[in-house]
């Protein structure tokens, strides 16, 4: 019972089941125990997160563009580009999903893409970001955890990756002024 998959469960604005993965083995139950071939899975690019299905079954409503940014903006709340405006979110149908051979419980490689979706995470529902908090793994903008901790795997937001290379630069200046003042001073 402790190893069954226990996907969160959300619901679309049109009314179609959304299911978020919460662990690895949650996300590779998403991809092949709970998914339909017509369901669209979601994934944020380039950093890791969690699964999330729109579940589009017959005879239910048709998914519209504001259930594709719903999920959307939940995977990118889900993943290591919550502390960024906007995130890449990759989809496809849930047929295209494979997994490859030796590859560890979640991972997933994807056939055929279907279109790229931009996913805001600050759009999601606030009671999520409470239950987030609740849950003690709160985030401010630079991507650490309140408790002083960076988010493994963080993509560098530009202002961040700025602020680095403008470090570097004034070591470099720094360096090169005691270099010069060694070269001025005259040894006898």
């Amino acid at each position: 019972e402790r190893n069954q998959p226990n996907p969160r469960k959300l619901t679309s604005p049109s009314g179609h089941k959304v299911l978020v993965g919460r662990n690895r083995r949650d996300n590779e139950a998403i991809c092949f125990l709970l998914s339909k071939p017509t369901d669209i899975w979601m994934h944020s690019r380039g950093c890791p997160g969690a699964h999330v299905l729109l579940c589009n079954r017959r005879g239910g409503p048709e998914i519209k563009d504001e259930d594709l940014q719903f999920a959307a903006d939940l995977a990118a709340f889900y993943s290591d580009a919550r502390t960024e405006t906007r995130a890449k979110i990759t989809t496809a149908e849930s047929k295209h999903i494979t997994k490859p051979r030796g590859a560890p419980m979640g991972a997933v490689s994807v056939r055929q893409e279907g279109k790229t979706l931009v996913g805001r995470p600050d759009d999601v529902a606030p009671e999520l970001k409470e239950a987030r908090e609740k849950s003690g793994v709160a985030w401010d903008e630079m991507g650490y955890r309140k408790l002083g901790t960076r988010a493994k795997n963080k993509k560098r937001t530009a202002s961040v990756e700025k602020a680095r290379k403008e470090k570097n630069r004034e070591e470099a200046k720094g360096k090169n002024k005691r270099r010069r003042r060694k070269e001025e001073q005259d040894f006898y």
